[in-house]
């Protein structure tokens, strides 16, 4: 792995949230709720009913950078946490329990993924009375799998194209992405510290170069007002992040416009009230219409001058100098984009992660900048002008006023 990659190794996600219902605050459970719920009442911890809902093996397994799921334990202590192999990821999770959203849109959202986890696993009730531990953690075992079919379907693959692909199996990368959800802010100091060499304590997107692995860690206990539908978009905004830059190996950045637009389209699809963005202090945004991004992106496009150009956004490459409107134009770009034609998007992705990673970081940088500009004409027929003109044309048609 090159040099440059030290540079790459590290993808912080930093959030700012709204808070919302359902969630029971920090240290309201008793510590050891998941060590009381070590067998998973849904199978019984028998592994043939695991295997035939999908999935492939309870813990102990590899973990990552040649650790195993039994070190993790021994740092953090034993019987902490909930170990469980999917088929293309491995998740730890020592997520306490929580009550029901009382937003009537992430209810209902709740009710579809509980009566698909269902049919694979018949002992998980269609309407429970709370989510706890396990159920929680094979909830988000089913949602990774899920943005990881979508995100094969859109870049147009599938398992079989990386199954002779030189130890990329998984998107081109060695084995399965690791998911680690923490309730405790303690438990993801002390797993950063040992196993990352880092202190990070709410959100990490982490790039192991011995591995070839990108990571997720998540605290709950780090967000203030973080609900169970907050966590859930957050993992999918990151997870999206994850599959895009680990496919085909991690050895340069997407254009930033283009990563964070596409994670927030798929993780706007949810009904959070959590944003995935950091507000800068110049930015008046309403508390209670934050999340409204279609009415905030017409609102800025019908006004000369006031949204960002194209050419500026290609060049974006600091997380931390985007705003709110910097991420809500961004989503909105590629917005245009999927609505224009999907397989088209896909294939832009494909292609820029096809380009050998064979330059300095900020020579490649600059060359997939310049590649994505492009792939925009060849596919879409867009410059950095029409590009402008036809989103905001776009937008003033197709979002609402209010």
């Amino acid at each position: 792995m090159r040099d440059h990659l030290a540079i790459l190794r590290v993808l912080l996600l930093l959030a700012l949230g709204l808070a919302c219902a359902g969630q029971d605050r920090p240290g309201s459970k008793e510590e050891d709720e998941v060590s009381k719920a070590l067998l998973d009442p849904f199978t019984g911890g028998d592994q043939a009913v695991l295997v035939a809902a999908g999935h492939v093996a309870y813990g102990p397994f590899p973990w990552v950078d040649g650790y195993r799921t039994t070190d993790v334990d021994k740092v953090l202590g034993e019987n902490r946490v909930l170990w469980l192999e999917t088929a293309h990821f491995r998740f730890g999770c020592n997520l306490r329990s929580c009550g029901w959203p009382e937003d009537g849109d992430e209810r209902k959202f709740l009710l579809d993924e509980l009566r698909a986890l269902h049919k694979l696993l018949p002992k998980v009730p269609e309407k429970p009375k709370r989510f706890e531990p396990w159920l929680r953690l094979h909830l988000y075992a089913q949602r990774c799998e899920k943005a990881y079919a979508e995100f094969q379907k859109l870049v147009g693959v599938t398992d079989a194209d990386f199954a002779t692909a030189g130890g990329g199996r998984y998107l081109g990368m060695p084995d399965k992405l690791p998911v680690l959800l923490f309730q405790k802010k303690s438990d993801m100091v002390r797993y950063m510290d040992r196993f990352c060499g880092r202190k990070d304590d709410t959100s990490l997107r982490f790039w192991h170069e011995k591995s070839r692995l990108m990571s997720l860690t998540v605290n709950v206990e780090g967000f203030e007002g973080m609900t169970e539908f907050g966590l859930h978009g957050h993992v999918v905004h990151a997870m999206w992040h994850n599959l895009m830059n680990g496919y085909n190996g991690f050895g340069y950045p997407l254009p930033l416009w283009l990563t964070e637009g596409t994670a927030h389209w798929y993780s706007r699809k949810l009904p959070s009230k959590f944003l995935n963005v950091q507000i800068k202090d110049d930015e008046a945004v309403a508390e209670d219409k934050q999340t409204n991004w279609p009415v905030k992106v017409r609102k800025r496009a019908q006004h000369d001058g006031v949204c960002f150009p194209f050419a500026k956004m290609v060049e974006w490459t600091k997380w931390e100098e985007l705003g709110y409107h910097a991420h809500s134009q961004s989503w909105s770009r590629v917005d245009f984009l999927m609505q224009q034609d999907p397989a088209k998007f896909g294939l832009l992705l494909r292609k820029l992660k096809s380009v050998p990673a064979d330059g300095t970081y900020e020579g490649q940088s600059a060359q997939i900048r310049s590649l994505s500009m492009q792939l925009l004409q060849e596919l879409y027929g867009l410059d950095a002008a029409s590009f402008d003109a036809k989103w905001r044309e776009w937008v003033l048609k197709t979002y609402p006023k209010k």
